[in-house]
């Protein structure tokens, strides 16, 4: 199979395979391999698949789930230079056995093409001083550590040597648990790293001062650190000294996920750390925190140069923490994009309205709030959204109250909001939300990208069509939108708008499973040009085609017949529907302006049919093709 690229091995195979492949080996194309056999009782094989990986001239990424005799190591071991290997994935259990292990880090640190490393197995301790001994000549740049070392003082100080030893470690993401001689030694050595971007999950710090003390220097002595996430739990310590040295840090971006809801003492000093930072522009708060941290936070907040905030805590039973935040948010002077993905009180949203217009905020994403019980503070809220002079793009993803809706229809002219993204509410039984909603969208006059993802009650779909076409005076949307997105669900309830979409130039079906042809033609826009149909950005997998995918040419030309250019990105289709799409485009006569045909991660490779792009017909249609797996 020559054009074989990824291959995943979980049988069971004889040692003819395993000898037969190795003397093949070198004429593969495979890049992604995958392997999960118990090969432990079994050298020959073992020592004929370490030759198959080694002698793989176009290998890339490996991923080691199997069980493998020493003879497969001390192999892979000598044969390492010869590699072509960036990738490697590791799980095996090698703590009993020294040789394997000594022989499985030298393949590592021998590898001269290894960029990206996982170490998810467990090892003997001379794995780590071997690594440790060998670091400096590793090409590493990322590293992923998931073992128990906490009882181990001798294997914890060598892992921190290897990492601190490695000239090329960029990225380390840190899910293991570690003896505090790990951290005193890394903090010794913490000058001397490259890392960039840190990620600690370790879960046990939290009744272990002196760790917690050499962690948090280890981060803030650390030169190029620029990328932090913390997501494990630590002692008080950690944040009282992280507070004293953090004006010395160059840190950019920070995520923090802990509780310290009844930890006054560690929110205040975290609180603190978060201000003192003179880089910090993008932070994540997924945590839970006093009252306290809410305060202090406030009292700092016109000093920091933070741009981008993502919060998401239950402050629902909470006022003064929720009236801090809303003052906080509306006082920091650089902050430009909020995402709200919490829970708050009314005095949150009574507090945002009256600060609104003072914030410089350009981006909103509000994410699964619910106050659709709440007639106050879905009022504030849109007075919040409307008062922003500053507010460009907004993503609607909550449940909100009818007020919501009327509130925003009054207030939508004095808005300069350019993106709307509409997610999640369902108004299909609310007549009156969907009819000032449809307000919403006609009278905001700068609106120019209007994403529609939810379910709205007909009248939704009448008044878009009444205000286009007796409104026009003091309805500019129908000028003025020019990018229309439209969720599968939504097409399912789909009606004729009139003339308020007349000027959208592109329109993109953003699809959650799998869309029908009589879909897709329920929207009729005559002035698009482009159409993109692709996978939801929120779906878990890539999206299909139900029809046949002959049909769509006609589908299309009830969009509109003026198609110059038509992309599916993201699509389960694969080779063989890919040829029959574009035969199908090529021969019709009704899409006469189309002259560009994109398949974006479609589920093609290079063994697609590449002469079906090659033609010589009338239309003169150019088909471009980005080869890979759909994502989604």
């Amino acid at each position: 199979m020559n054009h074989l690229k990824n291959l995943t091995l979980d049988g069971r195979y004889h040692d003819d395979f395993y000898s037969t492949s190795s003397s093949m080996a070198s004429t593969t194309q495979i890049e992604t391999l995958r392997h999960d056999e118990n090969l432990s009782e079994r050298p020959s094989a073992s020592r004929d698949f370490a030759q198959f990986i080694c002698k793989m001239n176009h290998l890339k990424n490996l991923t080691l789930d199997g069980r493998y005799h020493d003879d497969f190591y001390s192999t892979s071991s000598s044969m390492a230079s010869t590699t072509q290997i960036e990738t490697l994935w590791h799980d095996t259990d090698l703590s009993e056995r020294p040789s394997a292990s000594r022989d499985f880090a030298q393949f590592i640190c021998k590898m001269n093409h290894l960029k990206n490393l996982t170490l998810s197995g467990s090892y003997h301790d001379d794995f780590y001083s071997i690594s440790s001994s060998m670091a400096s000549t590793t090409k590493i740049e990322t590293l992923r550590h998931d073992e128990n070392l906490s009882e181990r003082p001798s294997a914890s100080r060598d892992f921190a040597q290897f990492i601190c030893k490695m000239n090329h470690l960029k990225n380390l993401t840190l899910s293991g648990s570690y003896h505090d001689d790990f951290y005193s030694t890394s903090l010794s050595m913490a000058s001397t790293t490259q890392i960039e971007t840190l990620h600690d999950g370790c879960k046990n710090l939290n009744e272990r001062p002196s760790a917690s003390r050499d962690f948090a220097q280890f981060i803030c002595k650390m030169n190029h650190l620029k990328n932090l996430t913390l997501s494990g739990s630590y002692h008080d310590d950690f944040y009282s000294t992280s507070s004293s040295m953090a004006s010395t840090k160059q840190i950019e971006t920070l995520e923090h996920d802990e509780d310290l809801s009844e930890r006054p003492s560690a929110s205040r000093d975290f609180a603190q750390f978060i201000y003192k930072m003179n880089h910090l522009k993008t932070l994540t708060l997924d945590g839970s925190y006093h009252d306290d941290f809410y305060s202090t936070s406030l009292s700092m907040a016109s000093t920091k140069q933070i741009e981008t905030l993502g919060h998401n805590e239950d402050l629902s039973e909470r006022p003064s923490a929720s009236r801090d935040f809303a003052q906080f948010i509306c006082k920091m002077n650089r902050l430009k994009n909020l995402t709200l993905a919490g829970s708050y009180h009314d005095d949150f949203y009574s507090t945002s309205s009256s600060m609104a217009s003072a914030t410089k905020i350009e981006t909103l994403d509000d994410r699964f709030t619910n106050i659709s019980e709440r007639p106050s503070a879905s009022r504030d809220f849109a007075q919040f959204i409307c008062k922003m002079n500053h507010l460009k793009n907004l993503t609607l993803g909550g449940s909100y109250h009818d007020d919501f809706y009327s509130t925003s229809s009054s207030m939508a002219l004095t808005t300069k909001i350019e993106t709307l993204d509409d997610r999640c509410e369902n108004l299909s039984e609310r007549p009156s939300a969907s009819r000032d909603f449809a307000q919403f969208i006609c009278k905001m006059n700068h609106l120019k990208n209007l994403t529609l993802g939810g379910s709205y009650h007909d009248d939704f779909y009448s008044t878009l069509s009444s205000m286009a076409s007796t409104t026009k005076d003091d309805c500019n949307a129908s000028s003025n939108v020019t990018d229309l997105t439209v969720i599968s669900k939504t097409l399912e309830r789909w009606q004729d708008c009139g003339s308020i979409f007349d000027n959208v130039k592109r329109i993109t079906i953003q699809v959650w499973d799998m869309i029908r042809c009589d879909f897709i033609q329920r929207i009729h826009q005559p002035a698009v040009t482009e159409l993109a149909i692709q996978t939801d950005d929120f779906a878990d997998e890539p999206a299909s085609l139900h029809d046949d995918r002959t049909s769509l040419p006609n589908a299309l030309h009830k969009v509109s017949s003026q198609l110059v250019k038509v992309t599916f990105r993201n699509l389960d289709i694969g080779n063989n529907q890919t040829e029959r799409i574009i035969q199908a485009f090529r021969s019709t006569y009704d899409l006469k302006h189309l002259r560009i045909l994109r398949f974006i991660r479609c589920g093609t490779d290079k063994s697609f049919d590449s002469s079906c792009i090659d033609s010589n017909d009338e239309h003169k249609i150019t088909v471009q093709i980005e080869h890979g797996k759909p994502v989604g």
